[in-house]
């Protein structure tokens, strides 16, 4: 059984639709589940070093109140709670995803890469770091079980660029718009966010 995820380490959506597929894998006990994480980012033109927080961000751009991003945070926070989380997304300062993107494509590789998006999220969407600064990324992907001189490698050059673009060019061709987005085996499951019901159901039917 194959699952498709397109996501970005920027959304705290991902990070907790992430949480609800792992409780989804462990219920079903398949040993025949593959998770492909694909890339898409949010912010492409975003720059890797950090300005204004994501309550600023949404605030100029979308015209929000402080009271509804309040809101907003407190209910993602709780969301993430109920799935074993911690994520505060007041102080979050988004930055540009490419080169964590690249580096989850060489995890890939290794085995590492369900790992290390859990790593990334938790350092951006708890520690409040900056996941486009190359000594927090390098950090990150050791900690996770990568080569240090793979990751120096990657990071110092464009490797994975092509892979990162190709998920991208995909997911315009599957109508992918947001994220997060699961495909399982090819069936694109439940708008939105996934519950851990509609991932059981979905592994279940499967295969």
């Amino acid at each position: 059984m194959k699952i498709e995820i397109w996501s970005d380490i920027m959304c705290p959506w991902c990070y907790i639709g992430k949480a609800r597929l792992d409780k989804a894998i462990e219920q079903v006990g398949r040993d025949d589940v593959e998770v492909v994480w694909r890339s898409f980012e949010l912010r492409p033109d975003q720059p890797r070093t950090p300005g204004a927080t994501l309550g600023e961000m949404m605030r100029d751009k979308l015209g929000l109140k402080d009271g509804e991003t309040v809101e907003l945070f407190e209910k993602v926070r709780v969301l993430g709670e109920v799935e074993g989380l911690d994520i505060r997304l007041t102080g979050v300062r988004p930055v540009n995803s490419f080169d964590a993107q690249r580096l989850v494509h060489l995890a890939a590789e290794s085995g590492l890469a369900h790992r290390l998006k859990d790593d990334l999220f938790r350092v951006y969407l708890k520690e409040h770091q900056n996941v486009a600064d190359h000594d927090v990324l390098a950090r990150t992907a050791t900690a996770a079980g990568l080569d240090a001189d793979d990751v120096a490698r990657v990071l110092a050059g464009d490797a994975y660029a092509a892979d990162v673009r190709e998920d991208e060019a995909v997911a315009v061709r599957r109508g992918v718009t947001g994220v997060p987005t699961v495909f399982v085996d090819g069936v694109r499951i439940a708008g939105g966010v996934p519950t851990v019901e509609q991932f059981h159901w979905a592994l279940a039917e499967a295969g």
